[in-house]
């Protein structure tokens, strides 16, 4: 059995680093290629006049893809030819845009004072990387009002105009998510944008399995969603990343506990802890330094049961 998706947030992608990243970017392409599906490019910020930033980075501004040797004024001008052979090298078969993180309300308000112009950055990134989606990776430390929630719906309909599909990223506010999913689904003429929900299982969300939120989305009556089990892909911390990272073992036993839950993917917390750990030497994962592969493999063979 092969999982699907089986995601991992690539932050940096390509770019942290530059011009000398702890793995070579063919090793790191290479590595990504052989079990990960899909690759969820962050952190994507939003600026003043809807300027895309990729971290720190310039990356997209007025629809054209900013490039540099200098990264405090565009991305690796590399960059096209890595993600073609990312998107043709082996498993990976999608690419999203991830916007947000902790601490980044403002990259969602100023996509939502941008609105036009961020669709046509996000045009710019489809034409030139054939991103398939986008991930809102939305976190407000002042908790999730009605406004946020009209916000989230919003933004996420503008996403479907463009042709692209959506996942969200929570870790809490079931509620919350949920009325977004069913706000979507109304008023895009009965049709859901959202393709899955990617939930975080460690830091904030530390003590969360699929199952509860599964049943939510299930509650929730008919807001275009087939199958909730498999609609929940749950995403844990990799060794060396957050106070509760896992090993390719213990994510094997963590995901065998949802084999008969109808469960189909998961997801990764990051990729800069791998390739950290490959550089330094550690810290260790039965005697070995872990690979994306074998992450890959931990969460297909524990969905195998």
């Amino acid at each position: 059995m092969t999982a699907y998706p089986i995601a991992i947030y690539a932050n940096g992608l390509f770019q942290d680093g530059y011009p000398i990243p702890p793995v070579p970017y063919a090793t790191q392409i290479q590595q990504l290629n052989a079990g990960i599906t899909t690759i969820l490019l962050w952190s994507i910020h939003i600026h003043d006049g809807g300027v895309l930033y990729l971290n720190d980075s310039p990356f997209v501004s007025g629809g054209q893809i900013l490039y540099s040797t200098d990264p405090t004024k565009g991305v690796n001008p590399d960059f096209p030819s890595l993600v073609e052979s990312l998107m043709t090298g082996g498993t990976v078969r999608d690419l999203i845009a991830s916007v947000g993180s902790w601490g980044g309300y403002t990259d969602f308000t100023n996509w939502y004072a941008n609105r036009a112009a961020v669709q046509e950055n996000l045009k710019a990134l489809n034409t030139a990387f054939g991103i398939s989606g986008v991930d809102f990776d939305f976190e407000p430390e002042d908790g999730y009002p009605a406004s946020d929630q009209t916000m989230i719906i919003d933004l996420t309909l503008d996403v479907g105009a463009i042709g692209l599909f959506v996942t969200y990223c929570p870790y809490m506010e079931q509620d919350f998510w949920v009325g977004c999913l069913s706000g979507v689904y109304q008023q895009n003429g009965q049709k859901q944008i959202v393709r899955w929900m990617n939930l975080q299982c460690y830091a904030g969300g530390g003590g969360n399995t699929p199952q509860p939120w599964a049943a939510a989305v299930a509650a929730a009556g008919e807001i275009g969603i087939a199958n909730p089990n498999a609609f929940i892909v749950p995403g844990y911390a990799v060794a060396g990343s957050e106070g509760d990272g896992m090993c390719p073992s213990q994510m094997q036993s963590t995901f065998a506990a949802f084999a008969s839950s109808g469960t189909t993917g998961g997801f990764l917390w990051n990729s800069g802890s791998i390739w950290s750990a490959e550089s330094s030497g550690g810290p260790l994962c039965d005697g070995a330094v872990a690979t994306p592969a074998d992450y890959a493999a931990a969460i297909s063979n524990g969905l195998a049961g």
